[in-house]
């Protein structure tokens, strides 16, 4: 960062605007342009030496805290590839329950891959994926489907919800806000690690990470628990929410 300038003031704040960074900027800098700033917030962004909190909105990084990112397993991997050389531009996502584990006291053994498919297209790459991977691909299955037959390196293909926020590294990785509103919503995914543990899985995150507070509310409303993802938060954990 640079040591320049005076990052004090914004480093108590909640959360700063582009408007209170560029006058932080300006005032150590006074020859620096809008355009010049945009470059320099960018690479700031990068560098994880500020992290986005929100629309315009965003935080100095401390140190312990960093922009989630998970080393996907090499079924997911090759998952993602195989559909990608298939439908070049089939939108999808992939959730596996091994990312949970950093997140929880107790490990999930099974990793299971939850592979998320827009509308009317999860027939035809289950078709696909049951004839590479038989046994271990299951379209939609109920709950008590998944339970019974659960077992290592699963497959599972659901619908991709509309508007679901895209990775930012790949488009297909779930990034950290749609993990948290996933454990939320999802039946299957909720059922796989005791619920008193959701209380940890939010305040690790909240603790170790930079969230994007906007994109994770947009898209709790999207599967309609905005309300009960924060009434959760203010009621059952620590976690100080730095959008009110």
């Amino acid at each position: 960062m640079n040591r320049e300038i005076n990052w004090e003031h914004l480093s108590q704040a909640n959360y700063f605007n582009p408007d209170e960074l560029f006058a932080v900027m300006k005032s150590a800098e006074p020859g620096l342009t809008e355009s010049n700033f945009k470059a320099r917030l960018q690479k700031l962004l990068q560098s994880e030496e500020i992290g986005r909190v929100g629309r315009n909105a965003y935080c100095v990084c401390q140190r312990n805290m960093h922009l989630y990112s998970h080393e996907y397993s090499k079924l997911a991997c090759d998952i993602a590839a195989f559909i990608r050389e298939k439908h070049k531009y089939l939108n999808f996502s992939i959730f596996e329950l091994a990312q949970l584990n950093e997140f929880l006291n107790h490990q999930i053994a099974h990793n299971t891959v939850f592979l998320s498919i827009e509308a009317d297209l999860q027939d035809f790459v289950f078709g696909e994926l049951n004839e590479k991977y038989e046994r271990k691909v299951f379209l939609e299955p109920t709950l008590e489907l998944y339970h019974r037959y659960m077992t290592d390196d699963m497959i599972v293909i659901g619908k991709l919800p509309s508007e679901a926020p895209k990775g930012r590294t790949e488009f297909w990785h779930t990034d950290l806000e749609k993990l948290l509103v996933d454990t939320m919503s999802d039946e299957i995914i909720g059922s796989t690690f005791d619920k008193a543990e959701l209380q940890a899985i939010f305040e690790t995150a909240f603790g170790n990470y930079i969230v994007d507070e906007s994109r994770l509310f947009r898209y709790a409303r999207r599967r309609s628990v905005e309300k009960e993802m924060r009434a959760f938060i203010k009621e059952k954990t620590d976690v100080i929410l730095r959008l009110r």
